[in-house]
């Protein structure tokens, strides 16, 4: 006996459609510790798409801030360090992206109160593909072991 066409039919579509789909995994996520009078954080992860389509890292939403940005550190040739804010993240298919100090980071800009170490605050992370991921990210303190710990 053979199945009827409409199931045939159904598994080919649902092939057709996982075939190109992102697949984003977010680990390693934490935040910067600052003085309570300052009004802006970094965040910082690992970014995975393991999927076989491309995606972007298009917003970031929390309770914690009035708005997020994308942005990266630039040094020019005389050492001097900038940031440079940018719209997304791509972030390629089988590859991972590193969110991290120095580098290309999420600012929280206009924070709504202090953030201390060990505190932990939730993200919503959305990706033009794959859609909202939530996270809670850890509040890292300000000295470099507690920085670097997991």
């Amino acid at each position: 006996m053979q199945p009827p066409m409409w199931t045939i039919v159904f598994f080919i579509f649902l092939s057709i459609l996982s075939f190109g789909a992102s697949s984003i995994k977010i680990k390693d996520d934490w935040v910067r510790e600052v003085p309570p009078a300052s009004s802006v954080t970094a965040v910082y992860m690992v970014v995975e798409n393991n999927g076989n389509e491309d995606d972007r890292l298009i917003e970031v939403k929390t309770d914690v801030s009035n708005h997020a940005e994308f942005h990266t550190t630039l040094v020019n040739e005389k050492g001097v360090a900038k940031m440079e804010k940018f719209k997304y993240v791509n972030i390629p298919s089988g590859k991972t992206v590193v969110l991290e100090p120095g580098e290309s980071h999420i600012m929280l800009i206009e924070l709504i109160k202090p953030l201390k170490a060990k505190d932990k605050i939730k993200l919503d992370i959305r990706f033009e593909k794959f859609g909202v991921i939530k996270v809670e990210a850890q509040v890292k303190g300000m000295q470099s072991h507690d920085i670097h710990e997991q």
